[in-house]
């Protein structure tokens, strides 16, 4: 692994051999290793790095790009006059945006760890054994993906700025298989430290224990209860769709809302680079320097997404990153928010989520691992898996109660939510 110096050096050199009047050229690096499991047996590992250079060239809006993942000589200079023949013989692209001078970049909590980088499969095989462990105590099967990564993404142009960031991340996730029931339960973190793989594997064998012998239940409107990761998985969609340029070009369900109330007082959703919990890149695009944005405060839509370009165009500064996403909750627990539910259905986890409507951002999936009827304030049963019919426009609209927000994967730290008349369209075999 080249350390900072070695890239900046690297990237400087290319940019001296390039004849174009402007350049951007990026490095990247990742190291992977990971092991799958299934049936309580490891079935997978996988392992590797690769390392690769990209250079953007261009002569006034006539612009060209190449790719390489061999960094040696002849490759670099097969890079640099690639990116500059298709530059000289591309159409001018008046969404072109030229390389940014020098920024001064935030201070961001800590991303890279060393004790990621000293992982063995040994080390791996050993947290899953936790979990196999435990399964096959209870007489259940498990499956799985345990993930470990570190990388190295750097940025250098004809102006003279150079960006430079280490990261490292581990993401462990698990569903334990009962007879007639399963649950599942995912940690990550950029640390071991910071990865419980004992606690999150009782976590889903106790959603599978739950599970079992679930009864039947007519699909509906009911009162649901989100725990985050089913949170995660339904707003990821919400998330992608809020863009700009987008809702100016009137194609998305945001046209013509910023500003307006769209969702529950209780609703802020903001891309924050100050939590330790959940660290942001200190650049985006092209360079940018990473920074806090609201996108919705009290249910309003304060912003939506602007790259480059599309800023340039509506006159106001671009937005360099999305995520990490995060959403505001209240001081509760999930079993808080049951207690408060006279009647309805806690959802632990959404799949195969698919448009319907993209343009109402009207989606349909299924519920899966774990799906529970709630009466009177507690979980009476576990139910049959239904198939989904709705917005999140809608289930955000209807929020009447939040729990504390936690972090679900390396993009977002959200809550669990309770919201009123959520549709449940029909009945699936899905288990």
């Amino acid at each position: 692994m080249r350390d900072k110096n070695e890239i900046n050096a690297l990237l400087e050199e290319i940019l001296s051999k390039v004849t174009a009047p402007q350049a951007q050229v990026t490095y990247s690096y990742e190291s992977n290793l990971a092991s799958r499991f299934g049936e309580n047996a490891i079935t997978q590992n996988m392992g590797g790095e690769e390392e690769g250079i990209r250079l953007v060239v261009a002569y006034g809006m006539k612009h060209g790009s190449s790719i390489i993942n061999r960094v040696k000589s002849e490759s670099i200079s097969n890079l640099i006059k690639w990116a500059q023949d298709i530059a000289k013989n591309s159409p001018e692209d008046p969404e072109y945006m030229p390389p940014l001078k020098p920024q001064s970049y935030p201070k961001v909590p800590q991303s890279f760890y060393d004790d990621v980088v000293a992982l063995t499969p040994l080390d791996i095989a050993k947290e899953i054994n936790k979990t196999v462990t435990l399964a096959k105590d209870e007489g259940y099967q498990t499956s799985g993906l345990f993930h470990a990564n570190y990388s190295i993404d750097a940025l250098a142009n004809s102006e003279g700025l150079f960006a430079f960031l280490k990261n490292s991340n581990l993401s462990y996730s698990t569903t334990v298989h009962g007879p007639k029931g399963s649950g599942y339960s995912s940690e990550s973190g950029e640390s071991t430290t910071q990865v419980d793989s004992e606690a999150m594997a009782k976590r889903a064998l106790a959603t599978a224990v739950a599970a079992q012998n679930p009864k039947d239940i007519e699909p509906g409107d009911y009162t649901v209860i989100f725990e985050p990761q089913a949170v995660e998985d339904i707003l990821a969609f919400m998330f992608w769709n809020m863009s700009a340029r987008d809702a100016d070009e009137g194609t998305t369900v945001f046209a013509g809302k910023v500003g307006e109330k769209l969702f529950s007082e209780k609703v802020s959703i903001s891309t924050r680079i100050d939590d330790p919990e959940l660290p942001a890149s200190q650049f985006g695009q092209d360079g940018l320097p990473a920074k806090q944005i609201i996108w919705v405060k009290d249910g309003v839509i304060e912003r939506l997404y602007h790259d480059r370009f599309w800023a340039s165009k509506k006159e106001t500064e671009p937005d360099p990153i999305r995520y990490p996403l995060f959403m505001n909750g209240e001081d509760n627990s999930i079993d808080d928010l049951v207690a408060n539910c006279k009647k309805g259905l806690l959802v632990k986890r959404l799949w195969y989520i698919r448009y319907v409507d993209r343009r109402k951002l009207l989606l349909t999936g299924m519920t899966r691992d774990g799906f529970f009827l709630i009466e009177n304030g507690k979980i009476v049963s576990p139910v049959k898996n239904l198939r989904f019919n709705e917005s999140p426009i809608v289930f955000l609209q209807n929020v009447v109660g939040m729990s504390r927000p936690i972090r679900v994967n390396q993009w977002s730290k959200v809550p669990g939510i309770m919201s009123e008349n959520f549709t449940f369209s029909s009945k699936t075999e899905s288990v």
